[in-house]
């Protein structure tokens, strides 16, 4: 059975989307916001982003990923390259053709997709390792440890806002999409059982490299926003395993599976990473794996599945019977 366009997007839905959208949007006028909390606001835009498109193979499909950096970097890189050879062509081309070959370079990683559960988080590590070594040593590319440098562009870096708002918007809307189409229950049926899921006709094969292609590419567009928007890159730092750890560690935070989970997720984790990495610099990546194990350990669907623990009560609160009135 179809589900129509009504059933897909609720018209309430729609609006309230909207209506955040907006008011982010005019946010940095009517508020006024300080240069460092309007790039803090960018940065947490990008890794919403990411989080949500890396939502759609750990949290949609089941495949935990560990290697969404290779994804990331190159995406950045390929569009720092392309703004360098031609600095007249708008920035966006650039981002979409960062976006475009890290989607490739994820339909590359097929044979891992063959793999389940634990196996494939290992392969990607694999995967993600590899990527860093080989293009840490491709200096013609990368810049190898030196990296590479755009050239500063004040104004480009403040209207990154909008275009960061832009993409998670696009990307949220399609997480949403996702979830609740026909497309969504077919990977949630391979996410549950992969053999039971081809007995009635769902190819675990095509829709995972879909999936894995599609989150590839949105993870290489933010990598691309990033590049133009800190003008400085190298492969230690894009391809980096902390920053596909961030990935994981910004959805399991927010609410794997979830729809919107990655977004409380990302902001958090963003709002968390300043604030250690000023105060705990060496100590940062080993107190967010402890938040990790004890988001694990005591609510696995992480904020979202705390926010609901908690409006059970309000929620039945509300739907008491009115007592009756006295004679």
């Amino acid at each position: 059975m179809s589900l129509r366009w009504p059933e897909i997007v609720p018209p309430r839905a729609a609006l309230a989307f909207a209506a955040g959208v907006v008011a982010l949007a005019v946010a940095p006028w009517v508020l006024g916001l300080s240069p460092y909390s309007h790039n803090l606001v960018t940065l947490a835009f990008l890794m919403v982003s990411g989080a949500l498109a890396w939502n759609w193979m750990g949290g949609f499909v089941g495949q935990v990923s560990f290697g969404h950096a290779a994804m990331f970097g190159l995406g950045g890189f390929v569009a720092a390259r392309v703004l360098l050879a031609a600095p007249e062509l708008p920035a966006p081309l650039a981002w979409i053709a960062g976006g475009l070959v890290a989607g490739l370079f994820a339909l590359g990683a097929h044979p891992t997709l063959r793999l389940r559960g634990p196996y494939f988080s290992i392969a990607t590590i694999g995967v993600g390792e590899a990527a860093r070594l080989v293009f840490t040593y491709w200096e013609d590319f990368t810049g190898g440890s030196s990296g590479l440098s755009l050239p500063i562009d004040s104004d480009m870096k403040y209207r990154l806002y909008w275009w960061g708002l832009g993409l998670m918007a696009l990307v949220a809307a399609a997480s949403f999409l996702i979830r609740r189409s026909t497309l969504g229950l077919q990977l949630l049926a391979i996410k549950a059982d992969v053999d039971a899921a081809a007995d009635v006709g769902v190819s675990a094969t095509f829709y995972q490299d879909l999936v894995f292609c599609l989150s590839g590419a949105v993870v290489g567009v933010s990598g691309g926003l990033w590049a133009s928007y800190f003008s400085f890159i190298e492969p230690n730092d894009m391809f980096g395993f902390d920053r596909s750890i961030g990935f994981v560690l910004m959805t399991v935070i927010g609410g794997v599976g979830t729809v919107f989970g990655p977004v409380l997720g990302a902001i958090v984790f963003v709002l968390l990473r300043q604030f250690l990495l000023a105060s705990y610099p060496q100590l940062y990546l080993g107190l967010y794996g402890l938040l990790l194990i004890f988001i694990i350990l005591f609510e696995p669907l992480g904020l979202t599945g705390l926010l609901l623990r908690l409006s059970r009560p309000l929620r039945r609160w509300a739907d008491r019977p009115a007592a009756a009135p006295s004679p």
